[in-house]
């Protein structure tokens, strides 16, 4: 008995050096290199024959010691011999250990040098078989089987894969006209559930073609990415993000002065941004946008500093405690909201803000929209409920004052058809304005132009205006009451960009015209007026370069009902003046049952009126008026009767049509409020059947596991 155990202990012994020597042997053989090169060569062949294309591998060294695997120089064809794929090299370092437990763990890896060539156009209409589609084609039926198999299985625990360290260098992929790169990204990740991503030098160059099929070459670059998690708690912070596209034509306002230099398809941004992300969970995301600022270089657009909390859950983003600043400008409101457009649920973009509130300086947005505001340094205080979606915007209970109250507005309006700038209309109506002291010559100093009739202006003292204005597709139409300290004066003028005039129409039944223009022995008229201005520079110019002068040039016709100079009254006046830029000439009828009186008259400054020239003439009736002055007489009578029964009616049909206006604007935001009160309150109970159905699964989740303890404990 005793030999023949210790027999037993020989041989046990024997088999165990053999295969400890087997071992051993077989460890060095596959570390060696002609096994790995053979074996390089087998697995070479095996992807040539599987996706019958060349593929080519310089070298790999596998230390089954370590379990480190390195790949040198991979190139891949594709089936018309170009180089789809390429990489320099590849390592990995694989956790043995962890795979007892079922896990992959690879503690580090490494990416240098990778090349993408990948392509897929379209020819009349027609995919073309994209030159990276037989690598799936080729590992498709393999997966299938593969998940058929699985699905046969008893299913185990189920294997996870964990990645502690990452390193990609040198990696350019392009996809047709598109091209993506990056210098190097570094992501690591701790056991106490702390990752951390840097990305350095992030370029992405696509083309796209407009609608009027231009080509437009776009450019975005980031400097340094960070991204860091703590216990599901984000950090983003993106350093000197660089977005630069062209389309290769001029800029809208290339040969255009007046117009800004806000063009989107000729953008040169940099953005610097900074947010915190504290909850991630499904389609619901909240945080805090801390830090954005923002600048084109071209356009002139700056933002200093754009920081809010958000809330996001697919269909909507919630934006609480929003402020943005620029040089001087500071805006904010307490809440609002963005709806999601979606095709697939019907449903199309809008959103809401709650009252903005801030003060405004308009020379900060000059340069991007409009130039003439580049010396308007008055600060504006501001307040408006703003709404819209994607075809409208609408601004409620705008207030606009100065800091000493001498100049504010109330108004509201909307802008619609934003998608078609032909048919584009952005009408206000203003409910109330005040200017009262030096305001009026305060703002329009504000602006670097021609200014005429100043004095003029500061006569009338305080303005008070009731009104509305349209801007429209090359037109802007300005109308309302004019209430001044002279008298009151309804208006109607219009300026048309096409044909450069001024065109329009203004009435007063009291008007101290004479202490307006500062001819003392005028008295208060009564009368009505259409004039038409030459607003076009080039013509204008060339009047001025062969006249000289200062005054405008155009044409002023006038119908003066009642007026009086010194002790004598007259009616019935037509007064009618023509201005070529130098002079102004004009001539006065005024018909009388014995005598008719005329004049005529010409003056060359604006501000001078008192050094007007004027020769009057008498013509006398001495029989009476003749048959032909009588019917001539009545028919004027009537053309007034006429013209004044049209005004009336025109005034009437603006009237309602602004109480149309109003009334559907009503009933637009009471569907609006509506519909958000609807949406908010559907939000709310699906966020209550959501963390229901939340409650119910932990409280199963408990259950079972309660089950599965007393399940074990039973067995025990």
């Amino acid at each position: 008995m005793g030999k023949l155990l210790k027999w037993t202990i020989c041989i046990v012994c024997v088999l165990t050096g053999v295969v400890l020597s087997l071992l051993v042997v077989a460890f060095f053989v596959v570390n060696s290199t002609f096994f790995q090169q053979k074996l390089l060569q087998r697995t070479t062949d095996i992807l040539e024959d599987k996706l019958q294309t060349t593929v080519l591998i310089d070298s790999v060294s596998i230390d089954l010691l370590t379990l480190d695997a390195q790949l040198y120089r991979l190139c891949v064809e594709d089936r018309q011999q170009r180089k789809m794929l390429q990489m320099d090299y590849l390592q990995a370092d694989v956790d043995f250990w962890a795979l007892l437990n079922r896990k992959i763990r690879i503690s580090e890896a490494r990416v240098k040098g990778l090349r993408a060539e990948l392509h897929h156009h379209r020819h009349d209409s027609i995919d073309s078989i994209a030159n990276y589609q037989f690598v799936i084609d080729a590992f498709k039926s393999d997966k299938t089987a593969k998940k058929a198999d699985t699905q046969k299985k008893p299913k185990g625990k189920k294997l996870t894969f964990v990645m502690n360290k990452f390193t990609a260098e040198d990696i350019h992929v392009s996809y047709n006209e598109h091209s993506f790169s990056l210098s190097k990204l570094l992501y690591t990740q701790s056991r106490r559930n702390k990752t951390n991503i840097s990305i350095d030098q992030l370029s992405a160059q696509w083309e796209r073609t407009n609608k009027k099929g231009w080509q437009v070459s776009n450019d975005a670059t980031i400097e340094k990415l960070l991204l860091h998690n703590e216990n599901k708690h984000w950090l983003v912070d993106v350093n000197n993000l660089h977005f630069h596209n062209d389309n290769h034509h001029p800029r809208k306002n290339a040969g255009r002065p007046k117009r800004g230099f806000f063009d989107l398809e000729h953008i040169n941004a940099y953005v610097n941004l900074k947010a915190d992300v504290d909850y991630v969970k499904g389609d619901s995301v909240h945080g805090r946008l801390t830090e954005l600022t923002a600048c084109d270089t071209i356009m002139g657009a700056y933002l200093c500093d754009l920081h809010t909390t958000f809330s996001y859950n697919k269909k909507r983003i919630f934006l609480r405690d929003f402020v943005v600043r620029q040089h001087n400008t500071e805006l904010r409101f307490d809440k609002g909201y963005i709806v999601l457009p979606s095709k697939k649920e019907g449903r199309t973009l809008s959103y809401r803000t709650s009252t903005i509130k801030g003060r405004a300086y308009l020379k900060d947005i000059s340069r991007t929209f409009a130039p003439v505001l580049s010396q308007f340094s008055m600060p504006l205080n501001l307040s408006v409920r703003f709404s819209g979606n994607d075809h409208s915007m609408t601004f409620r209970d705008i207030k606009v004052f100065t800091d000493d109250q001498k100049l504010t507005v109330a108004a509201h309006g909307n802008i619609t058809n934003l998608k078609d700038k032909y048919k584009l209309r952005v009408h206000f109506d203003i409910d109330r304005m005040k200017a009262e002291g030096g305001i009026k010559e305060t703002v329009i100093k504000q602006f670097p132009v021609k200014r005429f009739m100043m004095k003029q202006l500061h006569a009338l003292g305080t303005i008070h205006y009731q009104g509305s204005f349209n801007v429209l597709w090359k037109k802007e139409e300005f109308q309302g009451n004019l209430g001044t300290q002279a008298g009151v004066l309804k208006f109607y003028f219009a300026i048309d960009e096409n044909n450069k005039y001024l065109t329009g129409h203004a009435n007063s039944e009291f008007l101290e015209i004479g202490h307006v223009m500062d001819m003392k022995d005028i008295g208060p008229v009564a009368a009505s007026a259409s004039f038409k201005i030459d607003i076009s520079k080039p013509r204008t110019a060339i009047m001025r370069k062969r006249l000289g002068g200062k005054l405008p040039i155009g044409e002023v016709k006038a119908h003066v009902t009642r007026a009086s100079y010194k002790f004598v009254a007259a009616k019935n006046i037509d007064v009618e003046i023509v201005s070529d830029g130098a002079v102004a000439e004009g001539s006065l009828q005024a018909p009388g049952k014995l005598m008719d009186l005329s004049c005529t008259f010409s003056f060359t400054n604006t501000n001078e009126m008192q050094k007007i020239k004027i020769k009057p003439a008498v013509k006398v009736h001495l029989f009476g008026k003749s048959g032909a002055d009588k019917e001539a007489e009545k028919a004027e009578k009537e053309l007034l009767r006429q013209k004044k029964q049209e005004d009336q009616e025109a005034i009437k049909a603006a009237k309602q049509y602004a109480k149309a206006e109003r009334k559907k604007l009503k009933a637009e935001q009471k569907q609006i409020e509506a519909e958000q009160k609807a949406a908010i309150k559907a939000a709310k109970q699906q966020a209550k059947a959501e963390e229901k159905q939340r409650k119910a699964e932990e409280k199963a989740a408990r259950k079972a596991e309660k089950a599965a303890r007393k399940a074990a404990k039973n067995q025990k």
